[in-house]
């Protein structure tokens, strides 16, 4: 994910990256993958201006950075096409990804539409209440009562109440809330009733997101990076949230940003500045001198 923004990016001001484990070398970054809302964007919503001039950097340097969000495709796109982001990114908590400029599909990972039927009713049966959410290729559907419970929902079109997923148009998530219920209870709820059919995480308080198993964002960055014949060792991954852990703990640099959830700060190398202090564009000029020289890099 590039940005056009030309010229070298001063340090971002707030803190200096915070070691958390003991100081220690790692080879050059080549893949490096962020989360959007909370870490790469700002509390407004935007990409700073210090953020945009070094993704420019690193596309000079040839260091791929990735867009691994949870927000459905066209939510994504309106990001990456408002700063001419260019590149795969990734949609859906790993789930989707499609071309940053033109929107192409190119990779698809979702539930199986039995799965996703046969979800849904057993969600709906086993806790009353509860308002649901799908996340297909072809957009986003909320109940009402989930569009209700949940502040500023993305975009999206009406899902009746206990209808099921169109047959053609892959669920990639399904989102859950209930109005009585915190995410952490809610969580335990599912949990029995999903079983192994999926994977329960969450991008924020308000709700959870159901991916289809083996889908995360850790499996995200280590496909992206077998697509670029790269090692572990030479991928790092910043973000501020659980369904950000997985792929925290798949890469070889693991960051969090300073207002991260608790979860996802214990699971990090290195602390950064918070989102609004631009923590991402430390994490890259942290790593860029080093994938210039070929040094690694040390925490």
């Amino acid at each position: 994910m590039s940005g056009t923004q030309p010229g070298p990016a001063p340090l971002p001001s707030g803190p200096a990256p915070a070691d958390r484990r003991r100081r220690r070398a790692l080879p050059a970054v080549r893949l490096l993958c962020t989360d959007l809302d909370g870490t790469l964007l700002d509390s407004g919503g935007a990409i700073g201006e210090r953020t945009l001039g070094t993704l420019a950097e690193a596309a000079r340097a040839g260091v791929a950075v990735v867009g691994v969000t949870g927000r459905p495709v066209r939510d994504t796109l309106d990001v990456t096409r408002r700063y001419g982001l260019t590149g795969p990114v990734v949609c859906s908590n790993g789930a989707v990804t499609v071309d940053a400029g033109s929107g192409r599909l190119l990779d698809c990972r979702g539930f199986g539409p039995a799965d996703a039927v046969g979800m849904l009713r057993a969600l709906r049966a086993a806790v009353p209440g509860i308002g649901m959410g799908v996340d297909s290729v072809a957009g986003l559907r909320l109940e009402t009562r989930f569009a209700r419970l949940v502040p500023d929902p993305w975009d999206h079109v009406p899902l009746e109440e206990g209808a099921i997923p169109a047959e053609g148009d892959p669920v990639v998530k399904i989102l859950a809330a209930h109005p009585e219920l915190p995410v952490d209870e809610l969580s335990e709820a599912l949990a029995p009733v999903v079983g192994d059919r999926a994977v329960i995480t969450r991008s924020t308080g308000a709700f959870l997101e159901l991916s289809a198993p083996g889908v995360d964002k850790g499996e995200a960055l280590r496909r992206l990076a077998r697509q670029r014949g790269l090692p572990p060792e030479n991928t790092a991954a910043v973000g501020d949230m659980p369904n950000d852990i997985p792929m925290l703990r798949a890469a070889g640099l693991a960051a969090a940003v300073a207002n991260a959830h608790e979860d996802t700060l214990r699971a990090a190398d290195i602390v950064l500045p918070g989102n609004d202090d631009e923590g991402v564009a430390a994490l890259i000029r942290l790593v860029l001198p080093r994938t210039l020289t070929g040094e690694a890099c040390c925490i």
